[in-house]
């Protein structure tokens, strides 16, 4: 991975921490990499052209399927937008 593609990857990673889900609180109650592990899926998503909602039902699948938590459908949308617009897209819901 180029320079640009390791800084919009640590972008996406501070987010990520941001958005929380569980709610570590990651680096102070738990490892600050909790999401990272995330962070390659949705970079190449956005880098797909993935919409606005496209990215926040990844959020949703995330949040529902792999950690087994109620939905925020709000939050996982105000996530997307600020993932897109981080990484320069125009936001498209």
């Amino acid at each position: 991975m180029n320079k640009k593609g390791r800084r919009a990857l640590h972008v996406v990673e501070e987010i990520l921490r941001r958005w929380d889900p569980i709610g570590v609180r990651p680096g102070v109650l738990a490892p600050a990499d909790e999401y990272d592990g995330y962070a390659g899926a949705i970079l190449s998503l956005v880098a797909g052209g993935a919409s606005v909602r496209e990215l926040a039902e990844y959020l949703a699948k995330i949040r529902g399927e792999m950690m087994e938590l109620a939905p925020d459908p709000e939050r996982d949308l105000a996530t997307a937008r600020e993932i897109i617009a981080a990484l320069g897209r125009q936001a498209d819901d």
